[in-house]
């Protein structure tokens, strides 16, 4: 039997455990919208990979229909609308009907070799796919092509499409060292600019401006209507995610946007460009940022951070088990991130300081193989799974609610 003392002392440290959460606590609660999409990587044109006011599941959910992807991993995320999943396979991009759960259509289901690394991106009932050396306009029901713009560089990994819609629609796409601008409607060229370096990850759009960042540490900030470089600011360990952008509603002073480095920190810059703040994590996996209820998710190697989004502190950091590729998404009042499972997170990270946790975690979920990408759309997750590239089974869509 435990002494007095120890008895006081694991009271206060429970104490100690709920006031410091207290104090963290975001005031996120389950969310109720069940009508969303995930049209685009990021969920939206600032990569908040957030839906803060949405529904998705918080218990073990369960499996509403699978499919078999016919290949060892998706190499990104899931793009969903209301009836069609759009994955891409590496050797194929291939669109799904949510109702039937039938293949539609695909653009390569001959490919051998893979050559697909970044999701389309949808708008108005048209599918913008990177197709290695050119850009496609696709109907999204049947898969026709309605115009194709052809580069000169091979779309980079997660160097995806942003598109505006409205009159003056546009869509913008990296590829090698070159940003182009193209009218939607037409695939017709209305700018370029080249880049000191290749754009590797998604483009970020807020107000007149486009950030891209590139593999050699280059963060860019854009005017979209010109493509003129309005600031350029280098990372020196070089970038490892996409820029996520940081409005008003993320923060207490500002907006801005946030990048993480090759050697783990994650650094702030105003949209001015000014360096407001530099946190130092440990190694980081791509590609791995989310913002949700004033939270900065940050995968780092297996450990999961949420940093304040006014100057970088730590709240709390969740371990993921073994590294794997996958960012965190946000919905409602929590984050779900793959890894050698699927995990669903308090986004208040539980009770308690550090590593020190109580009732963090929601559901995990194990799979055969690897968790790799997670997205959501009207309540439901679409879970992408990864296996070894000899092995007998297949990567697998699953659907779950």
């Amino acid at each position: 039997m435990p002494s007095r003392r120890e008895l006081l002392l694991g009271v206060t440290a429970a104490s100690t455990a709920a006031v410091a959460g207290c104090l963290g606590n975001t005031g996120a609660g389950p969310g109720t919208d069940d009508d969303y999409t995930w049209p685009t990587v990021g969920a939206d044109l600032r990569n908040s990979r957030a839906i803060p006011d949405g529904v998705a599941p918080r218990d073990e959910p369960d499996v509403e229909w699978r499919v078999d992807l016919e290949s060892s991993q998706a190499t990104s995320e899931p793009i969903v609308t209301d009836d069609t999943v759009l994955v891409t396979t590496g050797l194929d991009i291939v669109a799904f009907d949510r109702e039937t759960r039938n293949r539609r259509w695909s653009i390569d289901p001959d490919s051998e070799a893979y050559a697909y690394n970044s999701s389309p991106t949808v708008f108005d009932d048209t599918a913008y796919v990177p197709e290695r050396r050119e850009l496609t306009a696709r109907d999204l029901e049947s898969g026709a092509v309605e115009w194709s713009f052809e580069l000169e560089r091979i779309v980079s990994e997660s160097a995806l499409t942003v598109t505006d819609t409205g009159d003056d629609g546009r869509v913008y796409v990296a590829a090698g060292n070159t940003i182009h601008a193209l009218d939607a409607e037409s695939g017709d060229e209305l700018w370029e600019q080249e880049l000191l370096g290749i754009a590797q990850y998604a483009l970020a759009k807020h107000a007149d401006w486009l950030f891209v960042a590139t593999r050699g540490g280059e963060l860019y900030r854009l005017n979209r209507w010109e493509g003129a470089v309005e600031w350029r600011r280098t990372i020196e360990a070089g970038i490892s995610s996409a820029p996520v952008v940081l409005t008003s509603d993320d923060r207490r002073r500002g907006h801005g946007v946030a990048i993480a480095g090759g050697d783990g920190s994650i650094t702030y810059f105003d949209v001015g460009g000014e360096r407001e703040w530099e946190t130092e994590l440990h190694a980081f996996g791509e590609d791995g940022l989310a913002i949700g209820h004033r939270r900065l998710l940050a995968r780092s190697g297996s450990t999961l951070y949420a940093l304040e989004t006014d100057d970088g502190d730590e709240r709390w950091r969740v371990d993921l088990g073994e590294h794997t590729r996958g960012p965190p998404i946000v919905v409602g009042d929590t984050v779900y991130v793959g890894g050698d499972r699927l995990r669903a997170i308090d986004i208040d990270g539980g009770v308690g300081v550090r590593t020190v946790r109580v009732g963090e975690q929601r559901f995990e979920r194990e799979e055969t193989g690897d968790v790799g990408y997670v997205t959501a759309a009207g309540g439901t997750l679409f879970v992408t799974t990864n296996v070894a590239a000899m092995d007998e089974e297949s990567a697998e869509l699953l659907v779950l609610s």
